[in-house]
């Protein structure tokens, strides 16, 4: 009969061995240069994900912050009265006051044509953009006609002083004044609103103008853009 010992012996050792280089083996792979390169790389990938994420929620924090500025200098901008803002590319306005809209619709600008006068002078018909005020306001405008408006049509200028300078009916029932002879007013011809047509002035129809003209006062702020 076998002894104790060697019954021991043959019951156990058979397994220690599977046991040992199962544990052996992932010691070597844990410590290959493989390995190590590999667990390099997942290590500076979490570490440049962590890095990452948190740039993002900075970037984010930075972009919120940087938005809050920008809403405070937009609120800062926009004029406690009423203002117009005249979109030259689609040929619309939007009549503002503070916040509230007080009417829409169409207008016409510039047509955005260039008049050579008989000795070369170049005279363009382009609505200007930025930000202007009203500067005068008038009711029944008289339109003091100047040369480029008898050159246009062909016609010799008359001298400063003719009764032919003066048109009591084109500008419509209302005028306001935004400088360098640029004014905002009616027009004979509202079936051209919304192209650009004009020699530079924008024209609105007879129920916008009058609106405009009740609505803002003398200094309002007019955008063109």
């Amino acid at each position: 009969m076998e002894t104790e010992e060697k019954s021991w012996f043959r019951k156990y050792v058979p397994w220690v061995i599977p046991v040992i280089i199962f544990l052996w083996i992932p010691t070597i792979l844990l410590y290959s240069p493989a390995y190590q390169n590999a667990a390099y790389g997942v290590k500076s990938w979490f570490t440049s994900t962590q890095i990452n994420v948190r740039n993002i929620d900075k970037q984010i924090l930075t972009s919120k912050s940087n938005i809050e500025l920008l809403q405070d200098k937009l609120n800062n901008l926009i004029p406690d009265k009423a203002y117009i803002l005249i979109n030259a590319t689609e040929n619309k306005f939007v009549l503002r006051n503070s916040r509230d809209t007080i009417r829409t619709g169409m207008c016409s600008t510039g047509k955005d044509e260039i008049l050579i006068y008989p000795n070369g002078t170049r005279k363009p018909f382009k609505t200007p953009k930025g930000m202007f005020s009203v500067l005068l306001k008038r009711k029944d405008p008289v339109w003091t006609k100047p040369d480029w408006a008898f050159i246009e049509e062909g016609v010799k200028p008359p001298s400063a002083r003719s009764a032919e300078r003066y048109d009591d009916s084109t500008l419509g029932a209302y005028a306001l004044s935004i400088g360098d002879g640029y004014m905002l007013h009616g027009t004979l011809y509202q079936r051209f609103l919304g192209l650009p047509v004009t020699h530079g002035c924008v024209r609105f129809g007879d129920a916008n103008l009058e609106a405009i003209y009740n609505n803002l006062d003398k200094g309002a702020k007019v955008f063109i853009y």
